[in-house]
């Protein structure tokens, strides 16, 4: 904590003097001054006496990082350390009182979803932004789901982005225009940020081209795949056992390559494959059942369309339509006031060997 309670009026840690009264501002209980060689001064509950306003613990990183990002935003007004709220019960780490407020959030420490949902929410009902800015733990993380459905926004110029501060440098690294291959893989471009200009210029380039495997490359991995009984793949081999086909035997057609926001899972391909094999059991289907089906499929491949603070369902509902559109343009689907008519099956091999058998009979 870096702001106490004194007398009448609140006090920063880098200005107290030890030994006087000072408070927690949320819950009034006594804190106490420390000063360390390697830590800035901060304020401290006593441990028998835990405030309401639970926050992480405050180490180096946390402490310094806090007053690096109020310098960092001040271009934008006067940034408030350690804002209690207490119409949300919650303290800020960085509050500008702007006409459209906005929340400074650096976390340092592990979090939950829902924790951070709920921090969320709260400054949502409060008409404010929020801006979660992550710490050297987040850093070191291999992009991965967990992350993203955390703390990933949309910023103008930056698209779909997750926000790191790095104190020893005083910098921000931009993981912007994020994305996931039709294979399942979750890429990003990178830049460096020094000023809050910068970051409201958003990113000047974007060139990074996805690279996605060939469709014998990603046969031969999931071939690969199912010879080690990889235990990710087991729900999506049981789910196509149950139609007769097998994952790496799959119509050609259902093959992809472009790039889509990061919703899929497992990959955009795979839940093709199951959402194909399904709906070729159907004889009709209505818009309803359509759509019920292509969420079961999505929870298969562990994909999901709602994070903390986007949402994936507009793109979700476009890769449906142009899933639709193969199987139309294949002949196997016709529309119907109702929904869909399902008229005959995709060419299937019945796995790896035999669709490498076929590709050469073919001559590619």
């Amino acid at each position: 904590m870096l702001i106490a309670a004194h007398m009448s009026g609140l006090i920063d840690a880098s200005e107290a003097t030890r030994g006087l009264d000072y408070r927690c501002p949320a819950c009034q209980q006594p804190v106490v001054l420390h000063h360390r060689s390697q830590i800035p001064p901060y304020f401290a509950h006593h441990p028998q006496t835990p405030c309401h306003l639970a926050g992480e613990g405050e180490t180096r990183q946390h402490l310094l990082g806090k007053r690096q990002l109020a310098t960092f935003f001040s271009d934008w007004g006067p940034v408030t350390l350690e804002r209690i709220l207490p119409a949300i019960q919650q303290r800020a780490d960085g509050w500008l009182d702007l006409p459209h407020p906005i929340a400074l959030e650096f976390q340092c420490s592990p979090t939950s979803r829902a924790a951070v949902a709920q921090r969320t929410a709260g400054y949502q009902r409060l008409g404010c932004y929020p801006f979660w800015l992550l710490g050297s733990r987040y850093a070191q993380q291999k992009l991965n789901w967990r992350l993203i459905e955390r703390f990933a926004c949309w910023l103008t110029g930056w698209d779909l982005c997750l926000l790191f501060w790095e104190v020893d440098r005083r910098r921000l690294r931009v993981a912007h225009h994020l994305r996931q291959t039709a294979t399942g893989t979750y890429v990003s471009e990178t830049a460096w940020v020094i000023s809050l200009s910068e970051l409201v210029a958003g990113s000047t380039q974007f060139k990074t081209v996805v690279q996605n495997p060939g469709q014998k490359q990603y046969r031969a991995y999931l071939n690969q795949a199912l010879r080690r009984a990889t235990p990710a793949l087991r729900p999506i081999q049981e789910a196509l056992y149950l139609t007769g086909h097998q994952v790496t035997g799959f119509p050609d057609c259902l093959m992809a390559t472009t790039s889509t926001a990061p919703i899929f899972g497992q990959g955009l391909i795979l839940w093709r494959i199951i959402l194909t094999a399904w709906i070729e059991e159907q004889a009709d289907m209505t818009f309803v059942q359509l759509a019920e089906m292509s969420q079961r499929a999505l929870s298969v491949v562990n994909g999901q369309t709602t994070a903390v603070r986007f949402d994936g369902q507009p793109v979700f509902r476009r890769e449906q339509r142009k899933l639709l559109t193969i199987l139309t343009q294949a002949g196997i689907l016709s529309s119907t006031v109702q929904g869909w008519q399902v008229h005959g099956h995709l060419k299937w091999a019945r796995d790896y060997t035999d669709w490498l058998e076929n590709d050469e009979k073919n001559g590619r």
